[in-house]
């Protein structure tokens, strides 16, 4: 079935929106921006409540003011292009706001009332390429690339621009590595993996070999630790600070490097807490444990009774293990939540709010230019 229509909004994925009024359902369109006005084809993927469906744009009968040509001759909405940059479709300045929007959306879902909170534009990234540091392929021996949309399939690649340029001199020697039959994915997989970041030389590369987490946009991470050292030099030094999710200690410098008396910081990835160990950072005391696992705020209650601060950095999944987490944290004051998914942390910082906190403060940053990803910084205040 073929329709004309207009896309109004993205989702919370970024995929735009338009409504059919054939059979008022709204449809998810990859490729699209809102202005589009275009001819769309169904896709045979309707979701389940039958209110929201899946197609594909087939004419593009008028773009939005904001869409531009995508520099990247790779990204595509086919079943073997890349979709890594699925907003390189529109200019800078409209992806900002589209992610300002998202993240107003995801606390509007949640329960919050945006007239009462500040929130500010969307830090930008200096530059829109050539900014990151670290990247995963897919191979099957014969291509090397990134994962088609919504499929198992590899999209080959030869160049990606949003890569820094160690980076894409590693992916170029790889790609003249091919064909390789050592690189062939056993019976049953699609693909191997390949780990790379730009600390790492082209002897030093491994199949199938997760690399230690870094952050991806090195000028962006330097401008959060800043903004984490400003505000907690606004605010009386933490007398025992409490880090979840402290990976190899990228803020764990920053606040050994407050004046706090004691840090107790945990991670479940134990290669990160040994690198985090290697610092030997002043006060710190960095522990490996399952931070999903249930009870375990029962389990470490003894450690974290007294503490006044709290630092989050939470995966995609948010926090998500609340069970019995106030009633452990007794001495809590000031929480500083760093996430890379809005809706997980307006789910939790809601929950925050049930229980006696105010969103104090909030700052969006834009580590992956192109993508819908957008990173929250927040602080959380105990009400009197």
């Amino acid at each position: 079935m073929v329709f004309k229509g207009q896309i109004t909004h993205l989702s919370q994925k970024g995929l735009g929106v338009v409504q059919n009024k054939q059979d008022g359902i709204a449809y998810f369109v990859s490729g699209t921006w809102p202005g589009d006005h275009g001819e769309f084809e169904i896709i045979d993927r309707t979701l389940p409540n039958k209110k929201y469906g899946y197609a594909k744009l087939v004419q593009l009968i008028q773009p939005s003011v904001d869409r531009q040509q995508a520099p990247c001759p790779f990204l595509g909405t086919t079943e073997t292009a890349c979709a890594g940059c699925p907003w390189m479709i529109a200019s800078y300045t409209s992806q900002l706001e589209q992610k300002r929007n998202r993240f107003k959306y995801a606390l509007q879902r949640a329960g919050f009332n945006l007239e009462s909170l500040s929130i500010p534009p969307v830090h930008p990234s200096p530059v829109q390429y050539g900014y990151r540091n670290r990247f995963q392929l897919k191979t099957d021996g014969n291509q090397l690339g990134f994962v088609a949309e919504g499929s198992h399939r590899i999209a080959p690649i030869q160049d990606c621009l949003v890569l820094n340029e160690a980076c894409k001199t590693l992916l170029h020697k790889l790609h003249n590595q091919l064909p390789r039959s050592d690189w062939q994915p056993i019976k049953g997989a699609n693909w191997n993996f390949i780990d790379l970041d730009d600390d790492l030389s082209f002897e030093q590369i491994r199949l199938n070999h997760k690399r230690p987490f870094k952050q991806g946009n090195c000028t962006q991470n330097a401008w959060i630790k800043a903004w984490l050292s400003s505000k907690l030099a606004e605010n009386p030094v933490p007398q025992k600070i409490i880090e979840l999710f402290c990976g190899s200690g990228n803020f764990t410098e920053i606040l050994a490097a407050s004046g706090c008396r004691s840090i107790i910081a945990y991670e479940v990835e134990l290669d990160a807490i040994q690198q985090l160990r290697a610092k030997h950072l002043l006060n710190v005391d960095a522990q490996s444990i399952d931070l999903f696992k249930p009870f375990v705020w029962k389990t470490i209650k003894k450690v974290i009774s007294d503490a006044d601060t709290l630092m989050l950095d939470p995966p995609r999944a948010g926090l998500k293990n609340m069970k019995g987490f106030f009633e452990h944290f007794l001495a809590l004051r000031t929480i500083y939540y760093i996430s890379c998914d809005p809706e997980s942390f307006a789910r939790d910082a809601w929950h925050f709010t049930k229980k006696g906190w105010k969103l104090a403060e909030i700052q969006l940053i834009d580590l992956f230019p192109h993508t819908p990803h957008v990173e929250t910084l927040a602080i959380l205040k105990k009400q009197q």
